[in-house]
């Protein structure tokens, strides 16, 4: 956080954007920033007995399940730093999205926005200019494309197939402040970020 904030105290900062928990298996967290929060009061919940799972499923189990009383699609959990790293664990992160695709999950970088568009919706996707795009892809994921539809790109697609081991829509451009995708299959969605 205190990267947004150059102009301001890094111990300032992060008193001020402390997280409520921290979840997961503690391998890659500083012991010292861990003891920080919690001398905050941020509660810790140490998962390192469950090696089935990523720290993203976790946590985003834990935002779920203490959500009660929510309408769960309703929900959106932004992820920032999810990509840029490992590539296995930007896997992971893509296949918690799919694994709670009940739920809006975004995963943000420097340079990306990624979530799950279900093949169960026709969605309208408005697009923030000052920030995002123009550069933009479609990728199914799970299982192939028989017909994927889209309007307001710069190559818009018109009932067309896709899967891995052949097209794939990437490298596209925004091209109208709404863009709308139609598909018989789970699609992600990525956008360029524009760099502040």
């Amino acid at each position: 956080m205190p990267l947004f904030f150059p102009q301001e105290d890094a111990s300032d900062v992060r008193r001020r954007y402390k997280p409520d928990v921290i979840k997961g298996d503690m391998d890659s967290i500083r012991r010292e920033v861990l003891e920080f929060y919690a001398s905050l009061g941020t509660e810790i919940v140490d998962k390192s007995h469950d090696q089935d799972t990523t720290d993203l499923h976790k946590c985003v189990t834990y935002i779920r399940d203490s959500a009660s009383g929510l309408d769960k699609s309703n929900l959106c959990v932004l992820v920032v730093g999810a990509l840029g790293g490992r590539f296995d664990q930007e896997m992971g992160n893509l296949n918690v999205i799919c694994r709670f695709s009940s739920m809006r999950i975004v995963l943000l970088s420097n340079d990306s926005l990624i979530h799950l568009l279900p093949r169960t919706y026709c969605h309208e996707i408005h697009i923030q200019t000052s920030v995002e795009g123009p550069h933009c892809g479609l990728i199914p994921i799970g299982t192939p494309s028989k017909s994927s539809t889209t309007t307001g790109l710069q190559w818009d697609l018109n009932n067309t197939a896709m899967e891995f081991g052949g097209l794939v829509s990437t490298s596209n451009i925004v091209k109208e402040e709404k863009v709308t995708v139609q598909s018989d299959c789970d699609l992600l969605w990525t956008i360029s970020i524009k760099k502040l």
